[in-house]
């Protein structure tokens, strides 16, 4: 597992870090994402065979400044949304 810096946002004055998280799986990338706040981290692995959704996803995240805490809703609410 490979896992790349994403990006950075704040809540209520602490640092949230976003990054991408990708495995390889019998030559197919998928790809998920790992947040940190804090001593809390919440990782989502396995949520798409597409590059450019989890970055749609993840810079969604960073703007909204989502936190370990909510991640897991978040995901579940964009994959019901959409297909992944």
């Amino acid at each position: 597992m490979r896992k790349i810096w994403f990006g950075q946002s704040a809540c209520r004055g602490e640092a949230v870090y976003y990054y991408l998280v990708v495995e390889e799986t019998a030559g197919a990338e998928r790809y998920g994402f790992q947040i940190r706040c804090g001593d809390e981290a919440e990782t989502v692995p396995d949520v798409t065979s597409s590059q450019r959704q989890i970055q749609i996803l993840l810079e969604a995240m960073v703007r909204g400044s989502v936190t370990p805490v909510t991640a897991r809703a978040v995901v579940e609410d964009w994959l019901n949304g959409r297909e992944a």
